[in-house]
């Protein structure tokens, strides 16, 4: 078991250098991840409940990436192919957040829950104001508000506990709060910003907030002040 946990690992490390190397490098890299997907379901089947975990971490996560890699495809794309690699991402945040969200492996984690949902404002912006449920082909239809409030609520309960002094999910939970206009960019990214994440940590949070900034949504002005709150506190970090 061990083994096949290496190997998984090695698979997903290179499926991010592949990523790396931008749109020739993302075949390759959806190709190792889906190797290492069925290596982690194989994991999954275990009948030791520590392991078992561990794959569901790692399936989760290898789902992840895959919609990360997808969504990546997409911003170089324009028309029906940009919506069919959104479409994609939002199919394997689905299939990672099941893994996520699953009590029975502890997994606490934000990352398939929110951009489950990010990536289908990105395919219909209009859904954030909408009293119907949005409906794309081929995955769950929900209800972007009450989604967006039920994500906040659960990383309000990670931060309470196990995830206190984790500065991904207290971007995470700025980014959700200031889209749905519940708080003020610079309340919203206190704690974020108190915890004094790395570089690194900004530059994903950005790459989050950019895209949501450009839509035609009520929060586009408060998303941003957003992005300029934490580029001036990048470019202070930096300089």
């Amino acid at each position: 078991m061990t083994s096949q946990l290496e190997r998984i690992r090695e698979l997903k490390t290179s499926a991010k250098n592949q990523r790396d190397r931008g749109t020739k490098g993302y075949p390759r890299a959806l190709a190792a991840l889906g190797e290492a997907i069925t290596l982690a379901r194989e994991v999954v089947q275990a009948t030791v409940p520590e392991q078992a975990a561990q794959g569901a971490a790692e399936l989760s996560d290898c789902h992840g990436l895959m919609g990360g890699i997808e969504r990546r495809w997409a911003d170089e794309l324009d028309g029906d192919e940009r919506i069919a690699h959104l479409k994609l991402a939002v199919k394997a945040y689905d299939a990672g957040y099941e893994f996520e969200s699953d009590p029975r492996y502890g997994i606490f984690n934000s990352y398939n829950l929110v951009n489950r949902l990010i990536v289908r404002l990105l395919l219909a912006p209009e859904a954030l104001q909408s009293e119907e449920p949005l409906a794309l082909e081929g995955v769950a239809a929900l209800h972007l508000a009450t989604e967006f409030d039920r994500a906040a609520d659960i990383i309000r309960e990670q931060v309470a506990g196990p995830r206190r002094g984790d500065y991904w999910a207290w971007a995470d939970l700025a980014m959700i709060e200031v889209l749905t206009l519940r708080s003020a960019p610079e309340a919203a990214y206190a704690q974020f910003l108190t915890l004094g994440p790395p570089d690194f940590a900004y530059v994903s949070a950005l790459a989050g907030l950019r895209p949501l900034a450009a839509l035609d949504i009520p929060s586009a002005a408060a998303l941003n002040s957003a992005v300029g709150l934490l580029e001036v506190r990048l470019s202070q970090l930096r300089g």
